[in-house]
């Protein structure tokens, strides 16, 4: 019987083991390669905080950061399989592999120029000088498409680049006559520059210049998108701007691998919106991260885990994981189902060689009823010995119960009561034998 037992054992022991490793493997925190543009740069300060948060609170998604060479280079990243998320611009190689997860900021493509220009519209721009602030291929390629919009020949144009803190001076000596700036209306480069064009003015107003056909550039190139920027977003009395103008605006955004396990880029979302408010204090920047639209006809996809946070959506533990309990369930009430029929079928055989021990002793019995001799009793008289340790040995391993026990030793009392019996009658009878010989001697 201690055989099954142990085996039994065994075999629970198993199934909690393998529960424990189950539940340890799915609390493990899942490490992600995020691609992201140079040390410095407001995205990668974004996502190092984001990072450091993760890692501080502990949580089951965690960060690691793969630094490339800006935008593109992020996109190339995740494209070749070398990073999990990446940090892009829509307008910049948005790779064909992803999906939105969250949008980090949105960029507001300003123009703006002083009074003395005598610009007010982008048609105004024909035949002048615009100065590109942070001129990189993107802004260059941005100015390219919307003067294309207005139909106006490229080579009309000409193009200087300049730095936000240039702004001033390039104004103020006709360097440039209108100054094209791309980011968050919010962010340092954009203040800067709107404020060394407040300065150029001279006491006169900044006049923004507005791209109001933005919402057909967004229909042909979905990756750009139409934006508002509302009077007063650069503070001034007035106001600045003094009415709410719309412009053509990008997007940077967090995307992932469309093969990516849903679960963790839900988990990874919840995390981006509960850090948010707390990481807004370290960089400001965390307060643009929104939502993306998450409607079907969206040119750009949401990835279906963010899609699941966003539209509450988010599965359980148990609902991830109930198919696998319930499988876990049936194998072990089969694996039970099994295990008992072997203990029966052990018991059932103990039972069988225990009671062949009782037959035995129940032939010797009757044997001894009818032994002839002296010597066959002691032979009888041994085997029932043999049995008796044979007994006993099954009783210390648990083979045999109490009652089995109780039963062993009442038929090795008869056993050795009939053989005590049958001998005393035979010595009985070689006296009596003995005697007549004599006698007739």
């Amino acid at each position: 019987m201690r055989r099954p037992f142990f085996l039994a054992l065994a075999i629970s022991f198993a199934a909690l083991a393998g529960g424990l490793v189950f539940y340890q493997w799915t609390s493990l925190p899942t490490t992600l390669k995020v691609a992201v543009g140079a040390v410095g740069s407001e995205n990668t300060r974004l996502v190092v905080a984001l990072s450091q948060y993760l890692a501080r609170e502990r949580a089951t998604v965690r960060l690691r950061l793969v630094l490339t060479d800006g935008v593109e280079g992020s996109a190339r990243a995740l494209e070749e399989d070398k990073a999990d998320l990446a940090v892009v611009r829509t307008d910049v190689a948005m790779p064909v592999k992803a999906q939105t997860a969250t949008i980090l900021h949105r960029d507001a493509a300003l123009l703006m120029t002083t009074p003395l220009s005598g610009i007010s519209q982008v048609s105004g721009l024909w035949g002048r000088n615009v100065g590109v602030v942070r001129d990189i291929p993107a802004n260059r390629t941005l100015l390219d498409i919307v003067l294309a919009q207005y139909e106006i020949p490229k080579d009309s144009v000409a193009v200087v680049a300049i730095a936000a803190g240039e702004v001033e001076e390039a104004l103020r000596s006709k360097r440039v006559d209108a100054v094209l700036a791309v980011g968050t209306v919010t962010g340092r480069t954009m203040t800067e520059a709107v404020a060394g064009a407040t300065r150029a003015a001279g006491g006169a107003p900044v006049v923004f210049i507005p791209i109001n056909d933005a919402d057909a550039i967004e229909q042909r190139l979905p990756m750009f998108e139409s934006l508002e920027v509302v009077r007063g977003s650069f503070g001034g009395t007035p106001p600045r701007p003094a009415e709410t103008i719309e412009t053509l605006g990008v997007s940077h955004r967090l995307v992932a691998r469309s093969s990516l396990d849903d679960n963790v880029v839900s988990e990874l979302t919840r995390l981006i919106f509960v850090a948010r408010p707390g990481l807004a204090s370290e960089v400001p920047l965390a307060n643009r991260i929104e939502a993306p639209d998450t409607s079907k006809s969206s040119a750009l996809p949401v990835h279906p885990g963010a899609l699941a946070y966003y539209e509450g959506e988010v599965q359980s533990f148990f609902e991830r994981y109930g198919d696998w309990f319930y499988l876990g369930v049936m194998a072990l009430s089969i694996l039970g189902s099994g295990v008992a029929a072997v203990l029966s079928r052990a018991a059932s055989r103990a039972r069988s060689r225990n009671m062949e021990l009782l037959r035995e002793l129940l032939s010797i019995v009757r044997r001894a009823h009818t032994g002839r001799s002296i010597d066959e009793l002691d032979a009888l008289d041994r085997q029932a010995d043999e049995i008796l340790g044979a007994a006993l040995g099954k009783a210390g391993t648990g083979d045999i119960d109490n009652a089995g026990v109780a039963a062993f030793t009442l038929g090795l009392d008869q056993a050795r009561r009939a053989i005590g019996e049958r001998r005393r009658i035979l010595l009985a009878q070689a006296a009596t034998d003995y005697e007549l010989s004599q006698a007739a001697e």
